[in-house]
């Protein structure tokens, strides 16, 4: 079977009515459309375009860049939205997937699996930082040595996923050929240094 382009509108994951079953990526290959659980399942993929990535689906991204696969992610879905209202097409997942088709190459951005990896760092730092913030608002109603412990523990896991993420920063420093993301990435590394301290995590 010959390598194949695909144009992927990626399912979104917050669904609570279909949270059991999951929802569906659906695919357009430039012939028909059709429906995947997982993109890893594009096996004769050699391009993958899609319009918007969750944490959800980190894993399989990377897993199909280490295959040797390109993936192009959209770098604005109001593109889509101008397409759809400039050729009167009615929204849906598959009138996108077909619309991402027609969309020149150079309004997408190739991802990388470091991003992603870095992309899940983030995310797992936000988290935490979140959860922290909710469980010190609690304290604060209810004022408990557990939930103030429980909040130490939170912001040292924030913390260890900081450090994570600065040293992932570090190994990648801007130079003039790679500026964007490495900029963004460094300017991170910045604010996390300054924001918090390591004292009290062990």
């Amino acid at each position: 079977m010959a390598d194949r382009t695909y144009f992927v509108d990626i399912a979104i994951p917050a669904d609570r009515k279909r949270r059991r079953r999951g929802k569906t990526h659906i695919v357009f290959d430039g012939g028909k459309i059709f429906r995947v659980w997982k993109l890893t399942e594009l096996e004769d993929a050699v391009e993958v375009y899609v319009d918007s990535i969750f944490p959800q689906i980190h894993e399989e991204l990377i897993e199909l860049i280490e295959r040797g696969v390109k993936v192009f992610l959209l770098k604005s879905v109001r593109m889509l939205k101008r397409l759809g209202e400039e050729n009167g097409v009615e929204k849906s997942d598959e009138a996108d997937a077909r619309l991402l088709s027609v969309i020149p190459k150079d309004y997408f951005k190739q991802l990388t699996a470091r991003e992603i990896r870095l992309l899940k760092l983030i995310g797992e730092y936000e988290m935490h930082v979140r959860w922290g913030k909710i469980i010190r608002q609690w304290a604060q109603i209810h004022p408990s040595s557990f939930l103030k412990e429980s909040a130490r523990r939170l912001r040292c896991i924030a913390n260890q996923y900081a450090r994570k993420i600065i040293e992932e920063v570090e190994s990648g420093r801007p130079t003039r050929q790679h500026t964007g993301w490495r900029v963004i990435c460094w300017e991170l590394r910045i604010a996390l240094m300054s924001r918090y301290s390591w004292r009290g995590c062990h």
